[in-house]
């Protein structure tokens, strides 16, 4: 790829309307690596692989897998996230658009969608207020119009008749799912996390209108065909790495052993099967029973409605500051891969020199970096640093660190975030 495929601009690249499958109805993804790619794409280059097989274990947007996917590589995307796993597996595992046969073509079953008349059902009911004129932000939640809560729910109870009725198969659902998580997510009365939601349509200044009143339009996603047979899997990190170790019985790749394998784990505290509950239950519509008002007996509770399982199924040791760093040792240590590549920001909570002596008692330890703006909620929030230092760590664990490695990248990591401080 040249420096030109990496520029990104909102008029030419908005997920909305760009036809470029980079960027296509990426839905707003905290720690999305969108303005990061240059510099992955940097750290691949350095490994001197530039076809084979590249595993994204910590998925999310999925953003990576389509970098890899659209330089050749056969893609390997893992994430527990239900929201992540079909939206992937739309844009990741599919080359082409799936027959939908039965409803008479991928158009005819977008249409069809369109052009439903809304129900009230489970979105409507605890998601939006019932009159988007007429609210109450004491009682009511806001994440939809009220007429876009009806009309999703239409769209989602069909998804799963058909289903049902055997008239869409997995990778059709895949497809019309990815393309829901996106449309929900642009509708959505958010600035692109579930954990809240604005009180009032945009807040106090109205933020972005526009799309928080649209209709909500489902939109066939943009595939690309590497001509490679690329997988998606809804696994445990650690259960991925279990299941796959490049032996003749392994279930997920047999026989097969990874060239690339790509870290991003959570980086923070905050879980992201919280962050993006309801796209979770847009993807599963298993309706979680939550209170239908915010006031009960009086008191605020569960005002955003979070569903719970991320805390009993998919609890993450990377949210918490006295359990990443031992189990990001374990996972490196269990990868059967050539290179690991592993993204790093001054914003986590991982200590960087935790992190060096992990990557380089693991095989032979280089990085790239550079300075970028950190991820503000809005320009009245600003930070007191704006910039903050983003490195790929690259690890050959075929060959072993030169003495000093870990003082020498740790002394060159601290002088270059040293400078953004003054």
């Amino acid at each position: 790829m040249t420096k030109e495929d990496f520029k990104y601009k909102v008029s030419d690249h908005a997920a909305v309307r760009t036809q470029e499958y980079l960027f296509n109805q990426l839905f707003p993804y905290i720690g999305n690596k969108r303005k990061l790619l240059p510099l992955i794409w940097e750290a691949v280059l350095k490994t001197g692989i530039n076809d084979g097989t590249f595993a994204d274990l910590f998925s999310g947007s999925g953003v990576v897998s389509r970098l890899a996917k659209k330089n050749g590589f056969q893609v390997i995307s893992n994430d527990w996230e239900p929201y992540s796993y079909f939206y992937n597996k739309a844009y990741i595992e599919q080359n082409k658009y799936p027959d939908f046969e039965k409803l008479g073509g991928i158009e005819k079953a977008y249409e069809y969608l369109n052009k439903l008349e809304g129900v009230h059902g489970y979105i409507s009911e605890f998601y939006c207020p019932w009159d988007d004129k007429n609210f109450d932000v004491e009682k009511e939640r806001m994440f939809f119009t009220h007429k876009n809560g009806m009309k999703i729910d239409a769209m989602r109870e069909k998804i799963l008749e058909w289903e049902k009725e055997g008239k869409i198969n997995e990778y059709e659902k895949a497809i019309l799912l990815s393309s829901f998580i996106y449309s929900a997510s642009y509708v959505s009365n958010t600035s692109g996390v579930f954990k809240g939601f604005h009180n009032g349509w945009g807040g106090k200044t109205g933020t972005a209108l526009y799309r928080i009143l649209s209709d909500i339009e489902l939109i066939p996603p943009v595939l690309f065909d590497n001509g490679k047979n690329n997988k998606v899997f809804r696994l445990d990190v650690k259960d991925f790495v279990e299941q796959c170790r490049g032996e003749v019985s392994s279930p997920l790749l047999p026989g097969q052993k990874i060239d690339i394998v790509y870290l991003d784990p959570p980086y923070n505290q905050h879980p992201y099967g919280s962050n993006y509950h309801i796209l979770n239950t847009i993807a599963l519509w298993d309706k979680p029973e939550i209170n239908k008002s915010i006031l009960v007996d009086g008191k605020k509770t569960n005002k955003s409605a979070i569903r719970t399982d991320w805390k009993t199924d998919r609890r993450s040791a990377y949210n918490y500051k006295n359990q990443a760093t031992k189990a990001l040792e374990k996972l490196i240590q269990a990868i059967n891969a050539n290179f690991i590549l592993l993204s790093y920001s001054t914003d986590g909570h991982m200590d960087l020199k935790d992190v060096l002596e992990i990557l380089s008692a693991n095989g032979e330890l280089s990085m790239v970096t550079k300075s970028y703006k950190r991820y503000r909620v809005s320009t009245q929030r600003m930070s007191e640093k704006p910039y903050n230092v983003e490195a790929v760590f690259i690890l050959n664990k075929n060959k072993q660190s030169e003495k000093g490695t870990v003082e020498k990248l740790w002394s060159r990591f601290k002088e270059e975030d040293s400078w953004l401080k003054v």
